[in-house]
């Protein structure tokens, strides 16, 4: 009986962890862009917060339905709903995929027309690119692997990693705001910090999704500050920004 209780009782344990993760990541997102997206008719709107576009109303709408999803997806696996989960799983794979063009495209417009007050837009680009796209390539794993559930679920929710960086940066906590850049770089890491120790207590291991894909969000983030200053970026930039 005790052998059948703890695998019971280790995905009950699992499902309310990933559900809950998923509601702190949007929680956090929602946190974030509050009073310049989700509640700017109601709030005073941040100075450098740039004008709205098609393709900013656009981008914000796909992020947000990412946010969406990581709240269902769990919940919809706590509830035993594997079918309506897997039918949403398909729909997040192209939301996933829409997010990353649109990503790519509204950070290279931004270079000049938006990052206002954030010093070098070619030089700021780095913070965008290597945020959408190491996101990307969890995600790209997380849907190869979507048939090892322990593998899948642990990779969709290390893909905020990449991406979460932004609303932190935008939180009005004095604490957060006067350790940029490192706050909003390093913060979400948080992530993996607790899938590790979760894994720890609960399975006595730790997964190596958390090992290697925490040390490869690690390193991209270490990377992003090695080359934002280089020149060979800042012509890679400038020339991405002549696509705009």
């Amino acid at each position: 009986m005790a052998t059948i209780a703890q695998p019971a009782a280790r995905i009950r344990s699992d499902r309310l962890f990933y559900t809950a993760m998923g509601m702190a990541v949007a929680a956090v997102t929602f946190w974030g862009f509050a009073a310049s997206y989700y509640l700017s008719p109601w709030m005073t709107v941040p100075p450098s917060t740039p004008a709205w576009t098609p393709l900013l109303s656009l981008h914000g709408a796909i992020f947000t339905a990412w946010m969406i999803l990581m709240v269902i997806q769990p919940m919809l696996i706590a509830s035993r709903n594997l079918r309506l989960h897997r039918r949403l799983g398909y729909a997040g794979a192209g939301i996933a995929a829409a997010m990353v063009v649109v990503g790519n495209v509204t950070a290279v417009v931004a270079m000049k027309v938006g990052f206002h007050g954030l010093g070098d837009p070619m030089v700021f680009y780095a913070v965008p690119f290597f945020a959408i796209n190491s996101f990307a390539v969890a995600v790209l794993l997380a849907v190869l692997w979507r048939n090892r559930a322990e593998t899948h679920k642990r990779l969709i929710l290390l893909s905020n990693v990449g991406i979460l960086g932004a609303a932190i940066a935008r939180i009005p906590v004095d604490a957060i705001q006067a350790g940029a850049p490192f706050t909003f770089l390093f913060g979400p890491n948080l992530i993996t910090l607790a899938g590790i120790v979760y894994d720890w207590r609960r399975r006595g291991r730790v997964h190596r999704v958390w090992i290697w894909g925490g040390l490869a969000m690690l390193a991209s983030q270490i990377a992003l500050l090695a080359v934002m200053g280089t020149g060979w970026w800042h012509g890679f930039a400038e020339a991405m920004a002549s696509l705009a």
